[in-house]
């Protein structure tokens, strides 16, 4: 028997499919040959109770400014959290050069953001239309940054309450399919079951390898220092500002990025462990 969430899972799933917005149009591509290239593979999703003591957590975790889901919705009973993995087209292309992200990276970023919105916001219309409130995030005006690398509604932690997986010394979210690719949620007033936690620990997943810090262009990441303070986050937001593109497609979009942690590791596309619960 499917649940609410798996219906979710599925619906948003088929848009991913056949959506055009994840594909990279011809007027936009870096290179001719990136034309129609898919950007998101099948997505997961987990939920998590709006009223969780874990969202609490988070004013001491990440700021006391955070924002709990009540603060996005008065009435809001869940709180959904969906990854869209990067196809492994997008993945591979990382891994060749190993200082400047790759085109498709670079498409995978941006246009990808674009297509995570397009699919949140749908998401938010489809609650509505059952009759729900419903919420996100990433386009509301309340949603801001709270310091140049905090925001006050962290994907990341989200994605952690509501089951998704556990950080690594990255600072990325290590999933069951993996790490390299890019995180939304929903707040809502449907009432949806919280999926269970499959790990114990916030770090669990993380193997500490040291594969993420050997890929960093700029050293940012020591893994001496152990998984909480190993990523120096201000020195990566330094190397990212610096690698924007000009201007480029009909819409003159600019684009940046990196990635080189999330890809050519353990955890790129899965889970690195194999005992897990």
């Amino acid at each position: 028997m499917h649940t609410e969430l798996d219906l979710i899972e599925q619906f948003s799933a088929e848009f991913l499919k056949n959506d055009p917005s994840n594909r990279v149009c011809a007027e936009d591509a870096l290179r001719a040959d990136l034309t129609g290239m898919k950007i998101y593979d099948e997505p997961i999703f987990g939920a998590a109770a709006a009223d969780s003591p874990l969202f609490y957590e988070l004013k001491k975790a990440v700021h006391p400014e955070a924002f709990l889901p009540k603060d996005f919705l008065s009435e809001a009973k869940s709180v959904l959290s969906f990854f869209l993995p990067f196809t492994e087209e997008v993945k591979r292309s990382n891994t060749l050069d190993m200082y400047t992200a790759s085109d498709e990276w670079l498409h995978a970023r941006i246009e990808g953001q674009k297509m995570l919105v397009k699919l949140g916001i749908h998401l938010c219309e489809i609650l509505e239309k059952k009759g729900y409130s419903a919420v996100f995030p990433t386009v509301d005006p309340r949603f801001k940054l709270i310091s140049p690398v905090i925001s006050n509604w962290s994907e990341r932690h989200i994605a952690y309450i509501c089951g998704l997986g556990t950080f690594g010394i990255s600072r990325g979210l290590i999933t069951k399919k993996g790490v390299a690719g890019r995180f939304g949620s929903i707040i809502t007033s449907a009432p949806i079951s919280a999926s269970p936690h499959a790990y114990g620990d916030p770090f669990e997943y993380c193997i500490m390898c040291g594969k993420c810090a050997e890929n960093c262009p700029v050293n940012a990441i020591d893994i001496t220092k152990g998984v909480i303070n190993g990523k120096d986050q201000a020195l990566c937001s330094e190397f990212v500002n610096a690698s924007f593109r000009p201007p480029h497609g009909v819409n003159g979009t600019v684009r940046y990025g990196c990635g080189k942690c999330q890809t050519g590791v353990p955890c790129e596309s899965t889970l690195p462990i194999s005992n897990i619960r």
